[in-house]
């Protein structure tokens, strides 16, 4: 599994003791552990009921006066709202997805927050100033505010997403490997009735199907195992004068 041990949560000002439960158990679901809170004096027994689990989060938890405060513990500072700017000079506001972000910014090797504003107004601006970047979720433009934890939860979603984190190979088939899968189809096929005018078509056809399923290696060894067994039971078969 990959590490989160480099990505901190920070919640600035949080209304209710409930919604700094929830985040927790958000984050315990997503195999994070960082939280940080900001304009909070303590944490009580509303937020631990509501952390289920992730009780040993806000047991972690650090707490800051300021933003700006936290902001010399981080390499790079992620602000979250649902407002972004449709004026590409408001800098502050110009948005990428949670998606785009953990895939073409994010840097391991960098302590990162995600910074989630006031479930009222969010992010001021002079906190978003001090950020790195601004990042938003696309929803109903006639109301596009989430839930503050259901918010968090589609961003470090995105995470587990582009840090494959569930071991998912990603190590796709070389060209070379399809070219020997569709060859040995074929070669099958030729051992059959199949209709030696269509081999041609049917050779572009298993390529531009294996291509667009973006077949791992994994799954080419597999199906090349399952067809040699196939070539040896219909040979086993021809010698006994059966037909396939």
């Amino acid at each position: 599994m990959k590490s989160t041990s480099s990505i901190t949560v920070i919640l600035v000002e949080p209304e209710t003791q409930g919604n700094i439960g929830a985040i927790s158990r958000s984050m315990k679901n997503t195999c994070f552990k960082n939280l940080a809170l900001v304009g909070v004096k303590f944490i009580d027994d509303d937020a631990y009921a509501r952390a289920m689990d992730g009780k040993d989060i806000l047991d972690r938890a650090v707490i800051y006066s300021s933003l700006q405060e936290a902001r010399q513990d981080f390499d790079v500072m992620v602000a979250t709202s649902a407002v972004p700017s449709g004026n590409m000079r408001d800098y502050r506001r110009i948005p990428l997805g949670p998606d785009e972000f953990w895939v073409k910014n994010y840097n391991p090797d960098l302590k990162t927050a995600i910074v989630m504003g006031r479930e009222g107004d969010g992010l001021r601006n002079s906190e978003l100033e001090i950020c790195d970047f601004f990042i938003t979720i696309p929803g109903n433009p006639d109301y596009p505010v989430y839930n503050l934890s259901h918010a968090l939860t589609l961003i470090l979603y995105e995470f587990l997403k582009s840090a494959d984190i569930t071991h998912q190979e990603k190590e796709p088939a070389s060209g070379e490997e399809i070219t020997i899968l569709v060859e040995k189809f074929i070669y099958l096929a030729r051992k059959t009735n199949f209709a030696k005018h269509k081999i041609p078509n049917t050779k572009v056809m298993l390529r531009r199907l294996f291509s667009r399923a973006e077949l791992k290696r994994s799954e080419f060894y597999r199906i090349m195992g399952m067809l040699r067994k196939i070539d040896i039971a219909s040979a086993d078969m021809n010698d006994s004068g059966k037909k396939l």
